[in-house]
């Protein structure tokens, strides 16, 4: 057990809850009663940690999870009653989620006022828990009280009854050897004040004493900070809350800034590097590039002085093995695919050294796997699609058998499914449309599924929204729009419940407007309010740039929504609002190019140059719309000796089909159709093209009108962000 006890109390008695918890945390247990064997074992010299406060958790929606899982890591369950305890509904639940264990007859009360023969009025302090029938069926029992009103035993006497209690030993057994203590403690004292040899001597071993105590003091505030950074930041992480994980972050920080450099024993250096670690997860949660980056690098430095002085220790290895990826992770955010790759392969080989030093540590060993894919999800970033689906395949052979050992495993689940959405990913780039889709799926359900199991847990929310998101766009990529909208709905729901419990969240953020854009794009096929649909969606994806100017992810998603803008407004005829959005659009595509040319950026910078082109021959501008078509087409022929690759061909279609190529465009169109691929808007018509004579511009335009020439919207973004 973590704690010794679980001390509930009522907040109107708080000031006894911490004389109490001082008191209990301060006890040492007689020596001659240590070791000897008590009611529920050997009698320990001392009671143990005590669970108490909720200061750092101030809101219901919180409580929960965390204050569950300390009571089940407690080994008693401490009341203190009171009338305002009798009438708490938190103290009463804390119990009744205590006698859930089955350990009923390890709840202890604590009475400090009220009246314990008073079970229904006013002045009644035993919570209504305490009285009825445990979960087994046993009969209601009167409860185990110290009663340390005035009246009663008085506080110290109680006190030592209830410390008898949790210690599993006789009230007066302890009592008589605390007294013994008492007269031990004063023979002391008075032999020490006789002589000064004696004092000096008292003196010297007081000077022992405060030192013993500081370094005592020291591992106390290292425990508790282990707890800070281990613990409670996990159970903060499965509910979502960056708020609270701030809080905490912010108090590690001032407690390390408070402590002189001498006294940063490498425990506590170990304890700041992981700190750091979290800081820069939270910072980059929230959008913050460069901070993230900071911490993480700070983090690294920190582990790799500790890795150096001590090569064999595995843990060490692992929190650098951390940073590394971590400083991978923001380059593969920010474009710097080089900078990446170089981070992701130092990562790799710090796994592979940690698989070594300990083949029976499973979550080492997955570690292992984790510095593979990551390298495998860099290939399918540079367009190396076949070795990236090699690498993947490998790795979910190993899953498959890590599950089958460990089938409830959710984290492993997790995992496994992440390496089905990347494969449908891949799939999708190679024009395997019809295996991509059931990998979404899976990815969708193992993520439900988990969803169900744990609901508290909101990351496989957070999961599940993604993968919904990916099965729409697989759904929709082969016609099946029916279904990529009942998916659409499913993730919308969640990501707005997402948002409104942190809207600091920027993935959520992102999410949301993704389903935004989703949506906006259905209103088109319902010839609805596209624009206010699709604007919602800009604002939302816009907010998020703000904060995340060089996440490409956010980058990719806004130019989709002002290019369904474009459109929008062009199949209504409104070539001015076309061309406003067609800027927005550039002003987001030619720098993202720009900076770090990747083939989602290669292929959206073309269909910029498509719908440029469609935008000039609507206003009858054929020479400027030859060139922007020309521009559009060789940058998807860009590279392609053998063949072009499978995302390409949509945006290729359409471009050589206005530039009045349809013998050129049939063999690509014949790929897609074999693919079982159905363009989300329809391909131009064969014979409206830049050879049409300006006469018949007025004809063209109203064809384009009605048979919906603007270009698909779509460019499929890949599964998950890699894991470690």
């Amino acid at each position: 057990m973590r704690y010794g006890a679980f001390l509930s109390y009522s907040h109107a008695d708080e000031p006894v809850a911490r004389w109490l918890l001082r008191k209990l945390e301060g006890y040492r247990t007689p020596a001659r009663i240590v070791g000897a064997p008590g009611r529920f074992g050997v009698v320990p010299p001392r009671i143990g940690a005590i669970f108490r406060d909720r200061d750092e958790l101030p809101t219901a929606a919180d409580l929960g999870n965390v204050i569950t899982s300390a009571l089940e890591s407690s080994a008693a369950l401490i009341v203190v009653c009171s009338p305002a305890a009798a009438r708490s509904r938190w103290v009463n639940a804390e119990i009744e989620a205590f006698r859930a264990t089955g350990r009923s007859e390890r709840i202890y009360c604590f009475v400090v006022a009220g009246d314990p023969a008073n079970r229904d009025g006013d002045e009644a302090c035993f919570p209504p828990a305490l009285l009825v029938p445990d979960a087994r069926g046993g009969a209601a029992h009167e409860p185990l009280a110290a009663d340390a009103r005035a009246s009663g035993d008085g506080r110290e006497r109680a006190f030592l009854r209830l410390v008898a209690g949790l210690l599993g030993v006789g009230y007066d057994d302890l009592a008589q050897r605390e007294a013994q203590r008492r007269q031990q403690r004063l023979a002391v004292t008075l032999g020490a004040s006789l002589a000064i040899t004696a004092l000096a001597l008292g003196l010297a071993i007081t000077a022992t004493v405060a030192r013993s105590d500081a370094q005592r003091r020291q591992a106390q505030a290292e425990d508790i900070l282990g707890f800070m950074l281990g613990d409670l930041r996990d159970k903060l992480r499965t509910v979502g809350r960056l708020d609270l994980m701030r809080v905490v972050d912010d108090k590690a920080t001032g407690y390390f800034a408070a402590l002189n450099p001498r006294d940063l024993s490498d425990r506590a250096l170990e304890e700041q590097a992981r700190l750091l670690t979290g800081v820069g997860e939270v910072r980059l949660d929230e959008g913050n590039h460069d901070e993230a980056l900071a911490a993480f690098r700070e983090a690294h430095a920190r582990s790799t002085q500790l890795h150096e002085r001590a090569p064999g220790n595995g843990q060490r290895l692992f929190d650098l093995a951390q940073a590394e990826y971590w400083i991978g992770f923001v380059a593969l955010q920010q474009g710097d695919l080089a900078r990446a790759g170089e981070w992701f392969r130092r990562y790799r080989d710090s796994t592979q050294r940690l698989a070594g030093i300990d083949p029976a540590n499973f979550d080492w060993q997955k570690e292992q796997a984790y510095g593979h894919h990551n390298l495998a999800v860099l290939d399918e970033r540079l367009g190396r699609y076949t070795e990236a689906e090699q690498a993947l395949l490998a790795e979910r052979e190993l899953y498959r058998r890590w599950l089958e050992e460990r089938p409830t495993d959710l984290e492993l689940r997790f995992e496994a499914a992440n390496v089905s959405s990347w494969l449908g990913s891949l799939a999708m780039r190679q024009g395997r449309l019809a295996d991509a889709e059931p990998l979404f799926a899976e990815q969708a359900d193992a993520m439900r599924r988990s969803a169900t199991e744990q609901p508290l847990v909101v990351r496989w929310q957070e999961y599940l929204v993604d993968a919904l998101l990916l099965l729409a766009d697989a759904q929709a990529t082969r016609g099946h729009l029916l279904e990529a909208q009942a998916s659409v709905e499913q993730a919308r729901v969640i990501a707005g419940a997402l948002v409104a419990q942190d809207p600091s969240n920027n993935y959520w953020r992102l999410s949301l407007g993704r389903v935004l854009w989703w949506q906006a794009y259905f209103a088109t096929r319902r010839a609805a309010d596209t624009p206010v649909t699709a604007q919602k969606a800009a604002t939302v994806l816009g907010e998020a740039l703000a904060i995340e100017p060089r996440n490409r992810h956010v980058v990719n998603w806004l130019i989709r929504t002002r290019h369904l803008q474009a459109e929008a407004a062009l199949s209504k005829g409104d070539l001015r609002r076309a061309r406003e959005h067609l800027l927005a659009v550039r002003t987001l595509v030619e720098p993202a190019w720009q900076t770090a040319p990747d083939e989602v950026f290669r292929i959206w910078l073309a269909r910029t140059r498509v719908l440029q082109g469609d935008i000039e021959l609507r206003d009858g501008n054929v020479a400027v719309a030859t060139g922007v078509l020309s521009e559009a087409r060789d940058l998807l022929l860009d590279g392609a000796a053998t063949e072009v690759p499978f995302p390409r061909l949509d945006a290729l279609v359409r471009a050589l089909l206005l530039l009045g190529h349809p013998e050129q465009a049939a063999p690509y169109m014949q790929r897609l159709e074999r693919a079982g691929f159905v363009p989300l808007d329809p391909f131009p018509e064969a014979g409206r093209t830049v050879t049409d004579d300006l006469a018949g511009r007025d004809d063209f335009q109203s064809s384009a009108q009605s048979t919906g020439l603007a270009p698909s919207s779509r460019v499929h973004t890949s599964g998950s962000m890699p894991t470690r």
